[in-house]
């Protein structure tokens, strides 16, 4: 027992106020998310009650700029009647809202804290997704251990994040993670402990049926070791990926959703010549979130909630200007993260932001699973962490 609240004194105690509302806020990511929305609606009232809104939009370089951007793309959706894509917006300001905050109180104590809670909710969501999926073969008549992947959402996974493509992007993001705390463990237990969490993920991210969520694992897990300078295990597990991949092309009746994987990338095709259409109507400021949903029908497109690529939505959605101001603000922390690998900060947190951009870049080419509430944030306390070090960056070239 001693031992117990030890372990708990040194892990949960010492933090100010704010450190432990952004733990809060980061425990409700892992639920349905509504909870994540209110729990950000109500970060926003705190920060105005208390009057430090101000502060930490001004503490961060450019930060006023998030909140131009979301005010923009309101108007831009209000002008185009695209009412799904003004709520977007306003739950776009009350993320930046939250990030800026983040940034504003984020050290290293909080950031570790952060990525173990991240791992060990993840476990929460693998239990809640093996339920979900006894439920789904039981209502469809088929046996457990089959191990069988619908195609139909409605058939698929999602644990706590409401569709099963989000659930991949969100366990990209949770198996990187534990890799970075891997590079960080001093003992056998504590690697034991995240090589399951990555186990348990993987499984899950395969009862999924995300198969766009496969992809980035063939980059970002042997890059994040070869980063560190751990070459030969970079090595083993490129030959040990080339050989999966092998198999899975030569038994493509063992991985759920791949024997059809031609006709959805034809039916992608399809959506992305849609937007490419969207965005030359509208170049300059897009129609505001969610646009594809309104455009397709008239386009004669193929149904879709969006354009299905990271490259394509943003255009469509916020224009060249709008996507030139996100660009703009996200400059300052490009240099920082930069920083961490100029200045040898810390090469693992660098290893970890870098092979979660490209997750998303992979990810995004044929899908659009970063703009949601849970995998966006997640995806932004990543982005962000490298502020912990250093608020200014002017004394680095890039």
């Amino acid at each position: 027992m001693e031992s117990i609240k030890a372990f708990c004194e040194r892990k949960l105690l010492g933090y100010s106020v704010d450190q432990y509302i952004i733990m809060f806020v980061v425990f409700t990511i892992f639920l349905p998310h509504y909870f994540s929305l209110a729990a950000m609606v109500g970060v926003a009232i705190y920060l105005i009650y208390t009057k430090q809104l101000k502060k930490i939009i001004f503490n961060t370089p450019r930060g006023h700029w998030a909140l131009i951007f979301g005010a923009l793309s309101m108007a831009v959706s209000l002008y185009y009647q695209n009412y799904r894509g003004f709520m977007q917006c306003v739950g776009i300001v009350f993320v930046a809202i939250f990030i800026l905050y983040y940034r504003n109180y984020v050290d290293e104590r909080l950031f570790t804290f952060i990525v173990d809670t991240c791992c060990l909710l993840s476990l929460c969501c693998f239990v809640w997704g093996l339920l979900e999926y006894a439920q789904i073969v039981d209502r469809l008549g088929y046996p457990f251990d089959e191990f069988i992947v619908e195609d139909s959402p409605a058939n698929r996974i999602n644990s706590t994040f409401y569709n099963a493509n989000y659930y991949g992007m969100m366990i990209q993001f949770l198996v990187l993670m534990c890799l970075y705390k891997i590079l960080h463990a001093k003992t056998i237990h504590r690697v034991v402990f995240y090589v399951v969490t990555i186990l348990c993920n993987l499984f899950v991210l395969y009862l999924s049926g995300c198969r766009a969520g496969w992809l980035s694992f063939l980059v970002t897990i042997p890059l994040i070791f070869y980063i560190n300078k751990h070459k030969k295990t970079s090595l083993f597990l490129v030959l040990m990926i080339v050989l999966v991949v092998v198999i899975v092309l030569l038994n493509p009746e063992i991985f759920p959703r791949f024997d059809n994987i031609l006709r959805y990338f034809f039916n992608r095709t399809k959506i992305w010549f849609t937007a490419i259409k969207g965005i030359c109507e509208t170049p300059l400021f897009g129609r505001g979130p969610s646009a594809y949903y309104m455009i397709y029908e008239s386009l004669n497109g193929r149904k879709a909630f969006h354009s299905h690529s990271v490259y394509l939505d943003p255009l469509l959605s916020f224009g060249i200007v709008g996507v030139g101001m996100i660009c703009y603000f996200a400059w300052p922390v490009v240099k920082e993260v930069y920083r961490l690998y100029a200045k040898k900060i810390n090469i693992e947190l660098f290893a970890l932001i870098i092979c979660a951009i490209l997750a998303v870049l992979i990810h995004g080419i044929f899908d659009y699973t970063v703009f949601w509430i849970q995998t966006g944030t997640v995806f932004l306390l990543i982005l962000n962490s490298a502020s912990m070090y250093k608020k200014d960056t002017n004394d680095v070239t890039l």
